[in-house]
């Protein structure tokens, strides 16, 4: 179907690499046709434009998670939602459950994804069972477990690409089935683990290029004794997640690692919604979810994270662009990188108010 033209007048324009200003955005059949200062109108002109945002890490919305209404119309309600909350992009994720649960899902996301090929449905990041327990987090123990050779096997058979991320403890998987995943199309991320320095530094970045919401689920940082968040936040080949709503990890702590990990720290909202269906009944505590009075995921927004970071973290606009939507589209391969606003690129982007909230989102 073809989509409406439109113009956009916008005061501070970011195209994703740079900021215009005093900006004419012309849009036809929802692509960007041209990008000029003639005929600016500031009666007419939007505060701010940024490139839509990406979230590779969330659980459901509007009381479905995934995996326990793993279907269609889950996957079209979460669409929905990140659209209207300037997130085109997204990777739905499910947490350590019995893998009946897990084929489950991945089956709803293959079927969303064959009908809806243009949705921002990324794939399926499954997040665990292969833990270690002693980080498990709010994931229940009677589910995690280190796999067998025939369980990678059946993954990546029934995957068939639409597995897109699995986050893993280092220590409980061998190396060579780590590789067959990889050779399977899923990128390998970090979590969960309490994985020593020594091995950390063998596989990041060389067979582990990711890890999964930094300082959650890992051991704290200790001036004599190195590990894997040490590894990660030294290592310059590794991409990190973070969750930027306070609770996870403080604003200050988020600070810090994005002096250290620069250009390799990217935002996730690590979001569910309340349920008190399944064995993961999340209960809504204002700013966060709690399953058995542990902290088990965020109610934040991307758009909410990307404010955060400029307001409480300290970030500049366009390093807060970077965190939510130029690095993680570099950790996802296979998605089209076409998230700058350039000419002859898609029309995605969220326009702003001078306070940083959300006024519309344009997919």
């Amino acid at each position: 179907m073809k989509k409406k033209d439109k113009t956009y007048h916008v005061k501070n324009f970011y195209d994703g690499d740079k900021k215009l200003e005093k900006v004419v955005l012309e849009v036809k059949n929802g692509f960007i046709y041209k990008i000029s200062r003639k005929g600016y109108l500031s009666s007419q002109a939007f505060d701010i434009v940024v490139p839509t945002f990406v979230d590779l890490q969330v659980y459901g919305s509007n009381q479905r998670l995934l995996s326990e209404y793993p279907s269609i119309k889950t996957l079209e309600k979460m669409d929905s939602f990140h659209k209207k909350n300037g997130t085109y992009f997204f990777q739905p994720t499910i947490a350590s459950y019995p893998y009946e649960v897990i084929y489950k899902s991945l089956e709803a996301i293959k079927n969303y994804m064959n009908q809806n090929p243009e949705s921002g449905c990324i794939g399926l990041h499954v997040e665990g069972p292969w833990f270690n327990p002693n980080k498990k987090g709010a994931h229940i123990i009677d589910y995690i477990h280190r796999p067998s050779e025939k369980v990678i096997n059946e993954i990546i058979e029934k995957s068939k690409g639409t597995i897109s991320m699995i986050t893993l403890a280092p220590e409980v998987i061998k190396v060579e089935l780590m590789k067959k995943l990889i050779n399977g199309g899923i990128i390998l991320s970090a979590g969960h683990s309490d994985c020593d320095y020594k091995l950390a530094n063998k596989l990041l970045g060389k067979i582990i290029f990711t890890s999964t919401h930094l300082f959650n689920a890992m051991p704290s940082l200790h001036h004599r004794e190195l590990n894997l968040t040490s590894a990660i936040l030294l290592n310059q080949n590794v991409y990190s997640s973070i969750i930027a709503d306070g609770h996870h990890v403080d604003f200050e702590v988020i600070k810090m690692a994005h002096k250290l990990k620069k250009d390799k720290l990217f935002c996730i909202t690590d979001a569910v919604t309340e349920t008190n269906k399944g064995p993961y009944k999340h209960k809504n505590s204002g700013l966060f979810y709690s399953n058995n009075g542990k902290l088990s995921g965020s109610n934040i927004t991307m758009p909410k994270s990307f404010k955060n970071l400029i307001e409480k973290v300290g970030l500049s606009v366009q390093e807060s662009i970077d965190m939510c939507s130029n690095i993680p589209i570099e950790v996802i391969k296979g998605v089209s990188s076409q998230i700058k606003l350039k000419k002859g690129n898609f029309a995605r982007f969220n326009i702003l108010d001078f306070n940083y909230n959300l006024v519309k989102s344009i997919c």
